[in-house]
């Protein structure tokens, strides 16, 4: 079954442990990132404050999970800023902060 954010969860059942695994199709998100990157400003005024990415949820709930704060924290935020600054998610990443 596909949610609202596009998140298929599947559903097993291993050693008598329910396990639920969640996937998500993000090439629109990393298409509109991708889109956003070239037309968010640089420098000066705007460019001030900026969108810095877009995170699927499924990263989001696993980082959530990682860091032990609630997404749309403070703490989550800054985890997040980390991760997207390390170089491996940087399909997710708009503009450097």
């Amino acid at each position: 079954m596909i949610n609202e954010f596009g998140v298929k969860e599947d559903y097993d059942l291993v050693d008598g442990k329910l396990v639920i695994k969640r996937t998500q199709d993000v090439q629109a998100l990393i298409d509109q990132n991708r889109h956003e990157a070239q037309e968010a400003p640089s420098m000066f005024g705007q460019a001030r404050v900026r969108k810095l990415g877009s995170i699927p949820f499924v990263i989001a709930d696993q980082w959530s999970r990682e860091c032990g704060a609630s997404i749309g924290s403070k703490e989550f935020a800054e985890y997040a800023k980390k991760k997207l600054m390390s170089g491996e998610f940087s399909a997710f990443k708009i503009k450097d902060a």
